[in-house]
């Protein structure tokens, strides 16, 4: 038996299992992204294709794989990694949910009131700047998002699911030119929207007019669009009375885990900087926080707004966690007071405002079109 790890492009890795007698019978792939934690940014290896040939199964080859593929990343330099997984399996490499599935959805019925005010076409290829543009304006601090590279994305890969076909549209203004876009399904079975960028809120109307148009056409009782719940097409929906259903699985969907501790906190201190000066009443609070996790102890010093990745660590309060806990926190998953009752949980009492003030509760999101 062995493991390769094989270069696909430059982004692209492929771990593959072999036996003596069959070539490439478990296998994944890694890519890699630049993820937005906030404003900062995380080097993240995005799992994908995770799958063992039938007759070779309940062997442990995808064990040996997703091990491989986590010393691949320590070994290369990825702060952090995600998959979209099944239930049940991914906890024992590490992953933990971490990304919310959240759909808004609205009568067909109730969007016959919209009004539509500008062009609609299909999407063309000479349109990708600008929704390059558009999506990095209006996911500039959304956690979670990758970066779209505008030396490797071309088009939108897929809809709201694996082996969804997209049918991508954009908006244009009087002058042609695009100042919105939106993904749907293409399919006559539902109505279904998986992402959407616009230049101001003004195209909101003509958009929720045109999927109204189109699920009236098929057949379809409801509009349904996966977003997060806070993203500004989902507020200017509640006025069609629009339904907003929040699933947070236990052990699947979006999970992620961290794979170098100490690189990820150290990329995000700009961030947590941010966010603290926002605090009215803590963001002139000073003091060291140690953090432990089973992947070792980093220690952030915190001195009246300013952050810094320290290694002195005499006098520091104390925040024991598992790392597949510390992401959830990271994330917005969970809050520090939740995570403070378990009881692989340890947090000396007084910085729970700091810490709630530096993780916040929050919607990250990975756009469909955008997941592997």
């Amino acid at each position: 038996m062995k493991i390769d790890r094989l270069s696909q492009t430059d982004s692209v890795w492929k771990i593959s299992l072999s036996t003596e007698d069959e070539q490439d019978v478990s296998r994944l792939w890694i890519h890699e992204y630049q993820m937005r934690f906030g404003t900062a940014r995380l080097k993240l290896g995005g799992i994908a294709g995770v799958g063992t040939k039938e007759e070779h199964r309940n062997r442990g080859y995808s064990r040996r794989v997703m091990e491989d593929s986590t010393a691949f990343m320590t070994e290369n330099g990825f702060d952090v990694a995600m998959l979209f997984g099944i239930a049940d399996f991914y906890p024992k490499f590490g992953y933990a949910t971490a990304l919310p599935e959240t759909w808004v959805e609205f009568d067909t019925a109730e969007a016959q009131a919209a009004v539509s005010t500008y062009q609609i076409r299909k999407f063309e290829t000479g349109d990708v700047p600008k929704i390059l543009a558009l999506y990095a304006a209006n996911n500039a601090e959304r956690t979670g998002t990758p970066l779209r590279d505008e030396t490797r994305w071309k088009d939108f890969k897929m809809g709201s699911g694996f082996g969804v076909v997209a049918d991508p549209f954009v908006v244009l203004n009087e002058a042609g030119e695009v100042i919105g876009y939106f993904v749907c399904d293409e399919t006559e079975e539902k109505c279904l929207l998986c992402d959407i960028g616009f230049q101001d809120r003004t195209i909101f109307e003509t958009i929720v007019c045109f999927l109204g148009d189109r699920a009236k056409h098929i057949g379809a009782a409801q509009i349904e669009c996966s977003m997060p719940a806070d993203h500004p097409f989902a507020i200017f929906c509640r006025r069609y009375g629009c339904r907003t259903n929040i699933q947070n699985p236990k052990n699947r969907g979006g999970m992620m885990r961290i794979i170098n501790q100490s690189s990820t906190l150290q990329r995000i201190t700009g961030e947590l900087e941010k966010r603290l000066r926002r605090s009215a009443h803590l963001s002139q609070w000073s003091g060291k926080i140690l953090i432990s996790t089973e992947l070792g102890q980093d220690c952030l010093g915190i001195d009246r707004g300013r952050v810094a990745h320290t290694s002195s660590k005499a006098n520091a309060f104390q925040l024991e966690i598992p790392q597949d806990k510390l992401i959830q926190l990271m994330m917005g998953r969970r809050s520090i007071e939740d995570l403070a009752v378990e009881p692989d949980v340890s947090v000396t009492g007084g910085i729970i405002p700091i810490l709630e003030t530096l993780f916040p509760l929050g919607y990250p999101h990975v756009w469909w079109p955008d997941r592997f």
